[in-house]
């Protein structure tokens, strides 16, 4: 079965992963000061039909002493991956007592990849006491096994990775996103809907470790084009299990 999604196209000319010097400075890049993302960074970087080049990750910890819950964003450096960036600079400065419970939501713009889920595993063997919640907008380079075998080890430890779903999206523009941008008060991002689907089955394909379902190329003036093929009954009962 073949389900083209030409007809939802928006133009981008860029490809993931393709290597960019970054400024260091994260204002210049959207994130304000307190902690809040700019409505233009956001709905660049978390609109899951184009494929920016950053990662950018907005975080929530919640510590069991503590009934609020803390919430920032960062996002990659010249030397390190977002993610990297969070467990060696942001939760090192943040972790007071060890022995303390602590909840931990990403709303990722791309999902880890194969080397950061192995930092991520890492880490939360060191930290027994900490629960981990992603939710990413798009997969970073799907197709590549290490990144796939990456995310499933992450599920198998007890990470559990979602891609954004519409309340999701929601919640993060009331809670991450700079309200001094903000051109209106409810943000309810309906065209996101096909590409929130393709990537909730790719997900499921992965997590159940059967071969890829989606197809990503490039159209007219570099524009992404997504795909969906599901060639056999496996995939099909695999597919059908999902619930974006």
């Amino acid at each position: 079965m073949y389900l083209s999604l030409s007809a939802f196209l928006v133009s981008l000319s860029v490809q993931p992963g393709d290597s960019i010097l970054f400024p260091t400075d994260h204002v210049s890049r959207g994130i304000r000061q307190g902690g809040k993302i700019s409505q233009e960074a956001f709905m660049e970087n978390y609109d899951p039909s184009v494929l920016p080049k950053e990662t950018y990750l907005l975080y929530e910890i919640k510590w069991s002493s503590s009934k609020k819950s803390w919430q920032n964003c960062c996002l990659n450096t010249l030397t390190e991956h977002a993610e990297i960036y969070f467990l060696e600079d942001v939760f090192r400065k943040q972790r007071a007592d060890p022995s303390a419970r602590c909840s931990i939501t990403w709303y990722m713009s791309w999902s880890p990849c194969g080397d950061c889920c192995k930092a991520i595993r890492g880490f939360l063997k060191d930290q027994p006491n900490v629960n981990l919640v992603i939710y990413v907008a798009r997969i970073y380079w799907h197709k590549e096994e290490n990144n796939r075998q990456g995310l499933r080890s992450l599920v198998n430890i007890g990470v559990s990775i979602r891609v954004m779903d519409l309340p999701a999206y929601s919640y993060c523009w009331r809670t991450f996103v700079d309200d001094e941008d903000k051109d209106e008060d409810d943000y309810w991002p309906r065209h996101f809907a096909p590409w929130i689907m393709l990537y909730s089955l790719e997900l499921q394909s992965i997590l159940q470790n059967i071969p890829s379902c989606l197809e990503i190329s490039s159209g007219d003036n570099q524009t992404p084009v997504f795909s969906l093929f599901v060639e056999d009954d496996q995939q099909k009962r695999a597919l059908t299990s999902a619930n974006p």
